[in-house]
């Protein structure tokens, strides 16, 4: 039987990983290029403390534009975690904690309007015995900076930080009258784009046209005298675009004659008044 020092020790342990910051990455998995005619994910890349094993691959992440823009995760490996501790008073530990970096651009012609983000999963917990206990939690967070605008670099930019809500955030299953506990996670977030516009000092006529979305996730499961898995099933990044006017070209190339007609007559001026001053020349030196 597990004394509540035991438990209480389990629950800290469970906790920990996520408090850990990431910047002590153990590892980068890069996943490449994912792009179509309205915008594209470059570079994206997965790191982390526990990366690798990536935790999002595979299967190969799908990018599509039907309606709009968008890359789905639907891992396939790697995504679960599996605690099980039998005949002893120890308890067990195993956490995933995963940051993808996703930069997106917009193809000439397009500007985002905004971003959506869904994360989803499943748990299972079994506590079979009198004492044993199992719990999971699950966590996400984004960042977004953005990177150009009106389809030029954009420096300075301030990120736009803040935690996705869970639903549920952690799952705790106590034997033995609540023995077996499972089901299925997820989070869902629409980004304000007005108020990562003004996080970026973007004007509100100027459309953004390239963004990067870091996002971390942690699934961790903990257990005594118990088994607890908990598992990422769906990611997916959605980017609404817009058609933006560009110019035309004909209008291009007309702009372009009309700038050549300007240079060209300033030079045919340049050239005659150079001429009347080399007559005038002549002419007072054989007067």
């Amino acid at each position: 039987m597990s004394t509540p020092n035991q438990v209480g020790r389990l629950i800290v342990a469970l906790l920990v990983p996520l408090m850990t910051p990431l910047a002590a990455s153990a590892g980068t998995v890069v996943l490449g290029d994912f792009a179509g005619s309205k915008a594209g994910f470059y570079n994206v890349s997965e790191s982390g403390p526990t990366i690798p094993p990536s935790l999002y691959t595979p299967a190969t992440p799908v990018y599509s534009e039907s309606p709009n823009p968008q890359l789905r995760f639907l891992p396939t490996d790697f995504t679960q975690l599996v605690v099980e501790t039998t005949g002893s008073a120890a308890f067990d530990l195993q956490y995933k904690t995963s940051q993808l970096t996703l930069p997106m651009v917009a193809q000439p012609g397009y500007a985002f309007t905004g971003t959506s983000l869904h994360l989803a999963g499943s748990y299972n917990l079994f506590a079979p015995f009198a004492g044993a206990q199992a719990k999971v939690t699950m966590a996400g967070q984004y960042s977004v900076v953005v990177t150009a605008v009106d389809q030029q670099p954009w420096a300075g930019s301030t990120p736009y930080s803040s935690p996705m809500v869970v639903t549920p955030d952690s799952v705790t299953s106590v034997g033995p009258q609540n023995g077996f506990v499972a089901g299925n996670w997820s989070g869902d977030v629409a980004l304000d784009w007005s108020a990562l516009k003004l996080a970026a000092g973007v004007g509100p006529t100027q459309r953004i046209t390239g963004a990067t979305i870091q996002f971390t996730s942690q699934i961790a499961a903990a257990s005594a005298y118990a088994s607890a898995q908990a598992t990422v099933t769906n990611f997916n990044v959605n980017t609404p675009v817009e058609a933006v006017p560009v110019p035309e070209p004909p209008t291009i190339i007309l702009a372009g004659l009309g700038a050549a007609a300007v240079v060209a007559n300033g030079y045919r001026r340049r050239k005659l008044r150079g001429q009347a001053e080399e007559m005038t020349g002549a002419i007072a030196l054989t007067a």
